[in-house]
């Protein structure tokens, strides 16, 4: 399959989902066992110092305290994966590999030039006090109009405007890098005994994947690495090629 994004996505959600579970389970089945422990130990029994049973009774109390403990940092880890789980499923960031991510950035660049247009729009007819002027603006409200008209915040801040174009550029530019990676074809690089192949579709292959293990010591077989076409792609693949001119020991390793 030549995009698996969603799927991606939504494996990471379940595992979340399944480690937030699992660990629930974890925490409520410890504090059971600790409290059960707990409970043998009459309220306000000290430690009899001294006599035959103090060793034993301060490992004993010592295994509450700490099967609580561990508890605790059950329930923890339940929380942060519960947290992770609701962070990824709401998270509205544009991925690169996301195979709607061009589309999803042409439609923010309008939104944000939208939004540049409407605030210089919206400056010049609060200089100009056209209150009706401002009201004919897409997204100009009654209530905008006063709270931009106000002495101490009379419309729109330079510093709107500054972050708006640069949020601007920034999303030119990606576009402008995804639309070369897409129009990439497959591409083989031979080094020696190995060749670099950068494919959208394709994984490491077996032999790739002993030779990444023996850490580039593997015999001399043919070798295929596979990575899918990125800007950090590309850039592993010439990281690659200079440590083979140069002799050295492969060490980076490729990420799918």
């Amino acid at each position: 399959m030549k995009h698996n994004f969603h799927e991606r996505k939504a494996n990471r959600i379940d595992h979340a989902k399944k480690q937030a579970k699992k660990n629930e389970e974890l925490s409520d089945s410890l504090f059971e066992k600790a409290s059960k422990m707990a409970s043998i130990v009459p309220m306000g029994q000290p430690i009899l110092v001294g006599h035959h049973s103090e060793k034993s009774d301060r490992n004993y109390r010592n295994k509450i305290h700490n099967t609580f403990g561990k508890a605790f940092e059950a329930e923890d880890k339940a929380k942060y994966y519960h947290d992770k789980a609701e962070t990824i499923e709401s998270n509205d960031a544009i991925s690169s590999d996301d195979p709607e991510a061009l589309a999803k950035l042409k439609d923010k660049l309008a939104s944000l030039q939208k939004s540049q247009d409407f605030m210089k729009a919206a400056n010049q007819c609060l200089r100009k006090k056209d209150k009706e002027g401002f009201l004919k603006l897409e997204m100009a409200t009654e209530g905008m109009w006063g709270e931009l008209n106000c002495p101490n915040n009379f419309g729109f801040p330079h510093y709107k405007f500054s972050n708006n174009s640069a949020e601007i550029r920034r999303i030119k530019d990606r576009i402008v890098q995804l639309q070369k990676i897409q129009a990439l074809e497959t591409k083989e690089i031979r080094i020696g005994d190995s060749t670099i192949v950068i494919n959208v579709e394709a994984k490491p292959c077996a032999d790739f994947i002993q030779f990444y293990s023996t850490g580039g010591n593997a015999k001399k077989t043919e070798i295929k690495w596979v990575q899918m076409v990125s800007n950090p792609g590309c850039m592993a693949a010439a990281y690659y090629q200079l440590c083979h001119l140069y002799r050295k020991t492969i060490t980076h390793r490729l990420i799918n």
